[in-house]
């Protein structure tokens, strides 16, 4: 019994002793796939503790840097682009609301200094999550994949175990002699699963940007470790991959081989076209965000009138959204909102570059590399940096900016 007591108190100890900030990370992490209102509650109460905590303590996580400018200039260009829809288009302003709640948790994690073990604890269970829901899809789906309940549509969903699969497996590969033996067993199996739900969703684009980073994971750690074994180990592995791939191969490498390419602009022409057009009328501010659905072919007549002396509706679609991220920033926010998320992601790429130097952040540069390389590979055919898929996104450079910030 006194054991049980003394075992108890030590639990509760441990648990007062966390960082209520680490605790409503976690939360917002575990519920981030599956559940809408807890996922939107801890998103509020993070950045609310951490601007309390960072006001008590006198300590807003370091000097200003030049990611500081774009999170400021990307929240308010943010709301000049709702104001803007609402008084110029008469249309709904509330879109401003993704990118004020993502843009800020990656500010506030880009200025906190959380223990890397913390950042791995956070990483290990937010990839258990995504595998956590996936079994309950499938048993939804009685066997067959479902989309995940608050990420959405199959090739979102997609979209978002790429982004799960990418953490996986560069925390394993690379914070391996740092990981406990059930922690290297646990992103083992949540490696594979993501691995195979992702060839299960059939998304050519997911499959393509799944074996771009499988590649990119494995031979930077070749180049890192300069290890024979691990190289005739790789070869092996990719080999046996191909082998499987060619005797069985997955629906998604059948459209590829169908359609000769990864991706399939072909599809895309008459969205891309509305977009292109959609975005000539509205070229500074655009119509807002969540507001592409409103705009109608007859908007855009008379600018596709002029530029082709004809107008043929079937050469051009709307539709919900523009499946393009490039797009929807250009139709949504103009050349305002647009120039912030070039100049963001070309920031990022900068530190990724300057943050390989350093063999301790390679987890989560190449986690990093893969956000990267998942929101603009796949962005071409999909809307991709928005809700869940932002979301975890600044979560892996919100820990990146704030380890380049210690190292800059």
């Amino acid at each position: 019994m006194n054991f049980l007591l003394v075992k108890g108190k030590s639990f509760i100890i441990k648990i007062a002793e966390l960082d209520i900030r680490f605790i409503l990370l976690i939360g917002l992490l575990v519920f981030l796939p599956t559940l809408e209102a807890p996922k939107n509650i801890f998103a509020f109460l993070f950045v609310f503790a951490w601007v309390i905590i960072a006001k008590k303590n006198h300590n807003w996580g370091g000097k200003w840097e030049t990611i500081d400018t774009i999170f400021t200039l990307w929240i308010l260009f943010d709301i000049i682009i709702s104001i803007n829809a609402m008084i110029t288009h008469q249309l709904s302003g509330e879109g401003f609301r993704d990118i004020f709640r993502f843009v800020l948790i990656g500010w506030c994690l880009s200025r906190t200094n959380f223990v890397k073990e913390r950042h791995t604890q956070a990483a290990l269970i937010a990839v258990v999550a995504v595998v956590i829901s996936l079994i309950y899809s499938y048993y939804v789906g009685q066997g067959n994949l479902k989309e995940l309940y608050s990420v959405g549509h199959i090739n979102h969903t997609a979209i978002y175990l790429v982004l799960a699969y990418s953490i996986s497996l560069a925390l394993l590969l690379f914070n391996f002699n740092n990981l406990s033996f059930y922690q290297k067993v646990t992103l083992t199996l949540t490696s594979i699963a993501l691995f195979i739900a992702i060839l299960d969703t059939h998304s050519r684009a997911a499959f393509g940007i799944l074996i771009v980073i499988t590649l990119l994971d494995f031979i930077f750690l070749i180049i890192r470790l300069k290890k024979i074994s691990l190289l005739l180990a790789s070869i092996a592995f990719f080999m046996t991959l191909g082998i499987l791939f060619s005797q069985n191969p997955p629906v998604a490498l059948q459209r590829i081989q169908a359609y000769d390419t990864i991706f399939d602009l072909s599809t895309r022409t008459p969205i891309n076209n509305f977009s292109y057009y959609a975005f000539k009328a509205n070229p500074f501010f655009g119509v807002g965000f969540k507001n592409y659905s409103t705009i109608e072919l007859d908007d855009i007549a008379e600018i596709v009138i002029k530029d082709k002396n004809i107008f043929d509706k079937n050469l051009l679609m709307n539709g919900s959204h523009a499946h393009n991220i490039y797009f929807n920033y250009l139709v949504s926010g103009g050349l305002l909102i647009f120039s912030i998320f070039a100049w963001f992601w070309l920031y990022i790429f900068m530190i990724i570059i300057k943050s390989l130097k350093s063999p301790e952040n390679d987890w989560v540069s190449l986690s990093a590399t893969g956000v990267l390389l998942v929101n603009l590979g796949i962005g071409v055919v999909n809307t991709t940096f928005h809700h869940e898929h932002a979301i975890l996104s600044m979560f892996v450079l919100g820990i990146l900016i704030s380890k380049f910030r210690r190292f800059d």
